[in-house]
């Protein structure tokens, strides 16, 4: 059984670079691990006065993410940080306080940049 990895590109463009790179990488490791793409282009953000009735997208997001052994975050450089859509993803997924959907998964972070 290969580990399963959830895929969370930081870039909402339907050309972005870093979704390319993010595609290449499943593509190039399928033999080795089984990569799930986990949309968070849909996420409202996140507002602690949701947490009692979540919209469902949270309620998907987090689910998805439970069932994976890690998480990749793939990010572009934005303003030498990174993009909000991503903040706001591991604002969703990390709350209400106490129930993190992403305790004890292993994490990496891929940054891409088009520049020197």
């Amino acid at each position: 059984m290969l580990p399963k990895i959830a895929i969370l590109v930081g870039s909402l463009r339907k050309n972005s670079l870093t979704k390319k790179v993010a595609h290449e990488f499943a593509m190039l490791s399928s033999e080795h691990l089984e990569c799930s793409f986990i949309e968070i282009g849909d996420l409202p953000l996140y507002n602690e006065d949701l947490d009692e009735k979540p919209p469902t997208s949270w309620v998907r997001f987090r689910s998805e993410i439970k069932h994976h052994d890690a998480v990749l975050f793939f990010t572009p450089e934005y303003n030498r940080s990174i993009p909000g859509c991503l903040k706001n993803a591991v604002d969703v997924g990390s709350r209400p306080a106490g129930k993190s959907v992403f305790n004890g998964l292993a994490a990496g972070v891929v940054s891409v940049t088009p520049y020197k």
